[in-house]
């Protein structure tokens, strides 16, 4: 049903590339055979001496229609850019969900923080993620698309899920960001429970939430970078963009 959401087709891509590959018999079929080694050993914690951190990049909290546009006039220009969003939680069962709290966008440089239920105008935001020609990465996206199309009738397109692109070519049932982190980056990306668990609604996020939702949102941005540069055939999951 999600796929009606989205042009990408993971699974004929991966098989078509991995073909090619096999085929080719050169440093990419090489790369390949790293890759597989990396995405099923296991991993090691003694070995993760760094924790992982958003780096140089500016973290900022937006809440305002004025502050929404200008931050996206300033992303829109990247090449793609990493995604996710936070919802504050339901504790009962069959209780109606709260909506998207905070939508986190990032590239090499910013991670905006957009509290989406204190602007008044979110359609730059919502016009950003439909746009066919800035890429959205992330980890686990059906659950965004579904509650974004739920919500706002809004299809978020040109999206590559790297759930689904390690699904492919790994034994392990899902690899998210914590793992991607230890994979790729040697880094332990910390997730707490009670912070995923928290209050996403409320007007002045604290240290902690602000920590957590920056970290999610950049670690895949980071992820696919590292994948990129030590194996260049993972170019091909891009969707061509119009």
């Amino acid at each position: 049903m999600i796929q009606e959401f989205t042009n990408d087709n993971y699974e004929s891509k991966i098989e078509q590339l991995l073909a090619s590959i096999l085929n080719d018999g050169s440093e990419s079929l090489k790369s390949l055979f790293k890759l597989f080694e990396v995405l099923d050993s296991p991993i090691d914690p003694n070995d993760l001496h760094e924790e992982y951190t958003v780096q140089n990049r500016k973290v900022i909290v937006i809440n305002s229609t004025e502050a929404l546009k200008e931050a996206i006039d300033t992303i829109k220009t990247a090449p793609f850019i990493s995604f996710d969003s936070e919802q504050k939680p339901v504790f009962k069962k069959n209780q109606k969900s709260h909506g998207i709290s905070l939508v986190q966008i990032a590239n090499d440089t910013v991670c905006y923080l957009i509290q989406i239920k204190q602007i008044e105008d979110i359609s730059p935001l919502l016009n950003l993620l439909q746009n066919k020609k800035i890429i959205k990465v992330g980890i686990g996206l059906d659950g965004d698309k579904k509650e974004l199309y739920t919500e706002f009738n809004v299809r978020l397109q040109s999206t590559i899920d790297l759930v689904l692109i390690l699904k492919k070519l790994s034994s392990h049932d899902a690899i998210g960001a914590k793992r991607s982190a230890a994979m790729f980056l040697k880094q332990n990306l910390k997730k707490s429970k009670n912070m995923s668990r928290s209050n996403w609604e409320n007007v002045q996020l604290s240290d902690g939430q602000i920590k957590y939702a920056s970290e999610d949102a950049t670690v895949v941005y980071d992820v696919l970078i590292k994948m990129i540069q030590d194996y260049p055939f993972i170019l091909n999951f891009l969707p061509k963009l119009p």
